[in-house]
């Protein structure tokens, strides 16, 4: 269910000028828990931060009205942090215009507005990162510092944009397992493909690959591209385990092969589903393997965009992805942090 904004009229004026004139004034802030509302840059214009557990906003992507582009500071970057918001230096922002008050949009639970307390540095893989403290609490259970990718809850967003929820999906949802079925017989002609292009994992043959099922171990649903219609995200793989003489005591076992498979669903009631998927041939180590998670689903004018983050070993990105039908790219990319 879209949510919807609440009542703008009187926060837009509090937050424009607390964006404005007094960014880290809070004599008028609004009660915690308040609303679906957001402050205007002015047009279309709008920064989207991703919102961390610990209630730490990272600015990593702004839309000017014409094009995408991100001014915060890179992560590794020597930058001194300022004690306050309005002390920032004004090349960080979209318009020069430091934002003390942000909508934040968890995964789970309302949106509300949230406040800035100060700019704080955090470690993103291994490298530092400058992120915004604020009054956010998490409905989740707390993380571990250590933990790296840090656990993300959502989006955060400065500027008059609507966020759309992405939902995360279990097995037992009914599209669990539509995609799996509906998915399962493409990967395995996908397979097919690349093996015809000279790669040779898995060594089995289509009649044996195709009775492997794909199980699925990620999926986020929003609203579609076209009304009435339903996006979806997936990833899963499919096992090609080894005999039990593999398994015998003391014999050092090889990796075990797998397809790792990630995609788009388009769910049309008028019509059949629209699948996009991509493949890899891996192993149980995993190395290489890049993973998505939907920060939140958003539209600029007819286009409909997810914000992700994406990870692997020792990174994290975060990605602005264009949806348009069978069609899917990346319009912008944000390094989020590395130990490479």
């Amino acid at each position: 269910m879209l949510r919807t904004p609440g009542p703008r009229l009187i926060l837009t004026a509090l937050l424009a000028l607390a964006a404005g004139g007094f960014p880290d004034a809070r004599p008028w802030a609004p009660e915690p828990g308040t609303v679906r509302a957001q402050a205007p840059m002015g047009g279309a214009a709008f920064t989207l931060g991703v919102l961390r557990r610990d209630g730490v906003i990272i600015p990593f992507a702004a839309w000017d009205g014409s094009k995408w582009g991100n001014r915060w500071p890179a992560p590794g970057r020597r930058e001194d942090i300022p004690i306050t918001v309005a002390g920032s230096p004004k090349g960080w922002w979209l318009n020069d215009r430091p934002v003390s008050y942000w909508t934040a949009w968890p995964l789970r639970g309302d949106s509300q507005v949230v406040y800035v307390k100060n700019p704080i540095n955090v470690t993103a893989e291994c490298q530092g990162h400058i992120g915004l403290q604020t009054d956010y609490k998490s409905v989740e259970a707390p993380a571990k510092p250590q933990m790296q990718p840090y656990p993300k809850d959502g989006l955060a967003t400065a500027g008059d944009i609507l966020v759309e929820p992405v939902a995360i999906l279990d097995a037992k949802s009914p599209e669990w397992l539509r995609v799996s079925g509906d998915v399962a017989a493409r990967i395995t002609q996908t397979e097919t493909k690349l093996l015809g292009t000279g790669q040779r994992t898995p060594a089995f043959s289509e009649a044996e690959r195709a009775k492997r099922p794909l199980t699925l171990e990620v999926l986020f649903r929003s609203a579609g591209p076209r009304p009435g219609t339903t996006l979806l995200y997936f990833e899963g793989i499919k096992r090609y385990s080894r005999t039990s003489e593999s398994f015998r005591p003391y014999v050092v076992v090889a990796p075990e092969p797998l397809t790792y498979a990630v995609g788009w669903v388009v769910v049309d009631p008028q019509g059949s589903p629209t699948i996009h998927e991509l493949i890899t041939f891996s192993d149980s180590r995993r190395e290489g393997l890049l993973y998505t998670m939907g920060l939140g689903s958003f539209r600029v004018g007819d286009k409909l965009y997810w914000a992700v983050q994406r990870s692997g070993w020792g990174f994290e990105r975060f990605d602005i992805v264009e949806i348009s039908g069978p069609e899917v790219k990346t319009a912008f990319s944000t390094p989020g942090g590395s130990c490479r």
